[in-house]
């Protein structure tokens, strides 16, 4: 509650405001230091709608965990105030090629989640059916495996609803997920199709360009905001 206080009324609301300089209380709620506020009180509020609602409990193990954000309030310590001053200072000179390097980054997502999904929902490496079903057929009784149909629903219709099932790129969803694990340059799944292999290629090449942009930008915003303190 005193952190609220201190947040809420001695600074949000007491923020001066300057129209010369653009500076209000809505410009300091959106600073390192307002943010750093943010996250050191709001949970305080998460925390008393849970207990009114009793969906938790004082003193219980999760009540605690809320607690735990308080120590964001380390982030102001005096000592520290020049450095983190300059690192806002380059977050926000950054902060036009981020917007752009995220919205790149949500367009390659979607569209190869996309891509993923067409070439590789029928895959047979992410294929896994019953155990009564053989991976192979035997030619000659004309049986036909787990792996030998060209799609999820063929193999339905020839065992059985239910019997085969695709265990990754099965949806949508599931191909974000994967498409998100592969940008972060982690593979968690191999054996794709011809189409899938090209996708990974084209994923390898934009994912280094997604972190070195901002990476890139950083650099340069920072030496910039250290060369103007140095020139003051």
């Amino acid at each position: 509650a005193t952190f609220c206080v201190l947040y809420v009324a001695m600074r949000l609301f007491s923020a001066r405001k300057n129209r010369n300089s653009l500076y209000s209380p809505l410009v300091y709620a959106t600073t390192f230091f307002g943010i750093v506020d943010l996250l050191s009180t709001a949970p305080w509020f998460i925390e008393q709608i849970l207990f009114k609602a009793n969906v938790i409990t004082n003193g219980s193990d999760v009540a605690n965990v809320f607690r735990l954000f308080r120590i964001f309030r380390i982030l102001q310590v005096e000592d520290f105030i020049v450095a983190f001053s300059k690192l806002d200072n380059v977050f926000r000179a950054s902060k036009d090629v981020l917007k752009a390097t995220g919205l790149m980054a949500i367009i390659i997502w979607v569209g190869c989640g996309a891509l993923f999904f067409i070439f590789e929902q029928n895959n047979p490496n992410w294929r896994e059916c019953d155990e009564s079903i053989p991976l192979r057929g035997n030619i000659s009784s004309s049986e036909l495996g787990c792996y030998d149909f060209e799609s999820i629903a063929a193999c339905n219709n020839y065992y059985g609803e239910g019997m085969c099932r695709q265990t990754a790129f099965a949806n949508m969803p599931d191909a974000l997920f994967y498409t998100a694990v592969f940008l972060g340059g982690e593979w968690g799944v191999v054996d794709f199709t011809f189409m899938g292999r090209l996708v990974c290629v084209f994923l390898c090449v934009a994912g280094i360009a997604l972190y070195a942009i901002p990476v890139g930008s950083f650099i340069d915003s920072f030496g910039a905001v250290i060369g103007l303190s140095d020139e003051d």
